[in-house]
């Protein structure tokens, strides 16, 4: 199935974990996809693992850098067009309780997490807007958006926000015709999440937290963030989608 045959998405974090798992997605599914990344070299190594260099842009990118944001929408535009889709998957993860937590580790999950989307969302909707033209936006949250986690202050409260960001932004866009949906991803095993896999024990408390009994997979997510994608949920807007494993429907037995 081709549902994005002559679109163009913009995956940002696209070189590694969910992000490239979505690059890949949506490139089976036929889309132009603009991989952006500060990891440049894995970008570009994704890309040429992947195919046909003519369907895909690799983009050098800090999400918290505005003036850098417009210089990525633009060099789509200029290879591929005004873009279809944006999925927003750049994420870091900050450790910590609010007692341990520095300033410089909360600015730089809000920064990156939540100023950060703030940046694509803005950037991506202007285009959209100013060519008359609709499309679809998916952020990435976490179950840590939906309900606190100890030790991830920084972490639980950019991705709180993110919500916020979704659901204010779906309320301004829906009358362009620019729907906005959040994924909210439970425990992944991504390269950023590995080495909370490193310990047998920590693994087994991981999969006991999830009522499926595992830990989810790159995948998995990016089928979620094609399906927010597509026009075929054109009439979803301003939806939280937990694909967590159940993690965020209530607490395991004990």
């Amino acid at each position: 199935m081709k549902r994005f045959s002559a679109k163009t998405v913009i995956v940002t974090g696209g070189a590694s974990g969910i992000g490239a798992a979505t690059v890949r997605r949506l490139y089976e599914e036929g889309a132009n996809v603009v991989i952006a990344d500060l990891q440049e070299d894995a970008a570009s190594a994704l890309a040429q693992d992947i195919g046909d260099p003519q369907r895909l842009l690799v983009h050098a990118l800090d999400v918290s850098d505005a003036e850098a944001v417009d210089a990525l929408m633009e060099a789509c535009v200029e290879r591929f067009g005004v873009p279809d889709g944006l999925a927003n998957c750049a994420g870091v993860r900050g450790v910590g309780s609010i007692l341990e937590t520095d300033l410089d580790l909360f600015r730089r999950n809000v920064a990156i997490n939540l100023e950060g989307g703030f940046n694509t969302c803005k950037a991506f909707a202007q285009r959209l807007v100013d060519a008359g033209k609709g499309g679809a936006i998916v952020n990435v949250s976490s179950a840590a958006g939906i309900q606190g986690v100890p030790n991830r202050l920084a972490y639980v409260a950019s991705k709180h926000g993110v919500i916020g960001l979704t659901r204010g932004a779906a309320l301004d866009l829906g009358k362009y015709g620019i729907r906005v949906n959040v994924v909210t991803p439970g425990m992944i095993h991504t390269p950023m999440t590995a080495p909370m896999f490193e310990d047998p024990e920590n693994v087994d408390r991981i999969r006991a937290a999830h009522p499926i009994g595992r830990e989810g997979m790159p995948e998995e997510i990016a089928a979620a963030i094609a399906f927010a994608l597509a026009d075929e949920v054109a009439f979803m807007t301003g939806a939280v989608i937990p694909v967590d494993g159940g993690s965020s429907v209530g607490q395991p037995s004990h």
